[in-house]
């Protein structure tokens, strides 16, 4: 196998000059010796948007170093799978048929129910190493011992180290189901970019636009990459951001089947709010709670009022949904998968039941349910603005949220 890019141990230096797109653009060219970034260029506005919210930020010349190796790293990959491309258009073409995207407000449920998905051998997932170092291709030989998998275990262990609460409030390692926030990274237009940097600009960008253009056609394009040499199966994905991307991602994907979590979202929030503190705090920031409270709100709220303004604007989508509460997913997980198996059109057996169950009783990824604790006081949340902001959102699901 081809030797994968070494820059994984993100930030190792520091970097004092200020961030910019075309030096970083020429960097990731001269670095791999390529230079077709590939027919559609529409991640550049995404990248000189990082790049100018990073920069109002007044960053520290650690935060420069750890975005610029990450940022330029995301620029080589492109490249090479550009490259992949080009020496074998055959990926271009490859099919992905019937996939399912799990979605839903971030702390609904959505990783635990695509773990215990993913315990099903008809489908395939990306792991996460696969969106983080998604260059050479994945080989369905060595997809859980792959190399890229130990290369990546010191970032984790750097964060648990500077964060410690963080093991408990989030499951954490680069084997397991990966979420698409992360590819999205590579197109530049990832939520994770406001949770990981504290860039409040990018982060109203996405609010203002959704799902910005070229991000589903990206999805596919690593998705295609990943099915090239990789393992076969229905593909089964998450994020919580295809919330603000419906209509473009069933565009992209006509066939797919959605999975669409359900809680209450200040309790979410409340969630979320506890968790990009801490997730802040594990790449040396020192993020204000009351800030990230305000931005997760209205970061999340528009992208739960998208989806639901979709589904109110295309009653046919309904057929393609399936709505899970989060109380049930704890309560009563095995229900909760069969009745999500029988909305994508997959049998329910025996063996599926009972991984389920045990995935609930003896997986530390399934402990965590219940355990987090937090409150909307903490960020400055306003429980009656929330509830009145999202009403449309109350009256469809209330009966998912209490």
């Amino acid at each position: 196998m081809s030797k994968p890019d070494a820059a994984t141990d993100f930030a190792t230096m520091a970097w004092p000059e200020p961030l910019d797109s075309a030096e970083m653009l020429r960097a990731a060219q001269a670095e791999t010796g390529l230079t077709d970034f590939g027919e559609d260029d529409s991640f550049r506005e995404g990248l000189d948007r990082v790049v100018a919210a990073i920069e109002a930020e007044n960053p520290s010349d650690y935060l420069r170093a750890d975005a610029r190796a990450r940022m330029l790293h995301q620029l080589t990959s492109r490249l090479r799978l550009a490259e992949d491309l080009r020496q074998h258009p055959e990926i271009g073409d490859i099919e992905i048929e019937k996939p399912v995207f799990v979605m839903g407000l971030p702390r609904s449920g959505t990783t635990v129910t695509f773990d215990m998905l993913a315990l099903d051998r008809r489908f395939r997932w990306p792991r996460d190493w696969e969106w983080m170092i998604p260059w050479p291709a994945a080989e369905a030989a060595t997809i859980d011992t792959d190399p890229r998998i130990a290369m990546l275990k010191p970032i984790s262990d750097r964060m648990i180290e500077a964060a410690p609460e963080l093991a408990a409030v989030h499951r954490i390692g680069f084997d397991a189901p990966g979420e698409c926030n992360t590819g999205m990274m590579y197109h530049f237009s990832s939520a994770n970019y406001y949770a990981e940097f504290g860039v409040k600009d990018h982060a109203e960008w996405l609010i203002e636009v959704g799902a910005p253009d070229g991000i589903y056609r990206d999805h596919l394009r690593m998705v295609r990459q990943m099915s090239w040499k990789g393992p076969k199966g229905r593909w089964i994905f998450k994020a919580p951001q295809h919330l603000s991307g419906v209509g473009a991602l069933l565009e992209t994907y006509p066939d797919a089947s959605l999975v669409w979590n359900h809680r209450d979202p200040v309790k979410a929030f409340s969630s979320l709010s506890s968790m990009v503190v801490l997730v802040q705090k594990s790449v040396r920031l020192d993020p204000d709670p009351q800030e990230v409270g305000d931005m997760v709100v209205r970061q999340w709220s528009s992208a739960l009022m998208r989806a639901t303004q979709f589904r109110k604007e295309h009653p046919e989508s309904e057929a393609v949904i399936t709505d899970i509460a989060h109380r049930d997913i704890v309560r009563d997980p095995v229900e909760q998968v069969r009745k999500i198996y029988a909305g994508i059109g997959e049998d329910f057996s025996g063996d599926d039941a009972a991984a389920v169950a045990q995935f609930q009783s003896g997986n530390s990824k399934a402990q965590r349910l219940g355990k987090h604790k937090h409150t909307p006081e903490d960020f400055g949340i306003d429980v009656d603005k929330v509830r009145r902001d999202l009403a449309p959102y109350y009256d469809r699901f209330g009966d998912l949220l209490a």
